[in-house]
């Protein structure tokens, strides 16, 4: 008995609803300093190329401690700044 084309269909939308689901889930949250990377070329899948991306971004900056894969791109992640700086037209209070 052969597969229906109605089967087949489904099965792959399932696949790519879990794929989808995988690479969105990851969480960037918590991070204040995340950017794209400029220097990582090709498509970014979750944890297969986790270690390239991260070279991709130790190599573009001594302030990138991280690179992980997010939604088939690689995202740089640096480090926070701990300075709260006020603008410059803000009254200071005592």
């Amino acid at each position: 008995m052969a597969p229906s084309l109605r089967k087949t269909a489904a099965a792959a939308a399932v696949l790519l609803l879990i794929i989808l689901t995988f690479e969105s889930s990851e969480s960037r949250w918590g991070y204040c300093n995340d950017h794209l990377s400029g220097s990582y070329k090709g498509v970014c899948w979750g944890s297969a190329n986790d270690a390239d991306c991260s070279d991709a971004c130790f190599n573009e900056s001594i302030d990138n401690y991280s690179g992980k894969c997010y939604f088939f791109q690689c995202w740089c992640y640096s480090k926070c700044d701990s300075k709260i700086v006020a603008p410059a037209g803000s009254p200071i209070r005592p």
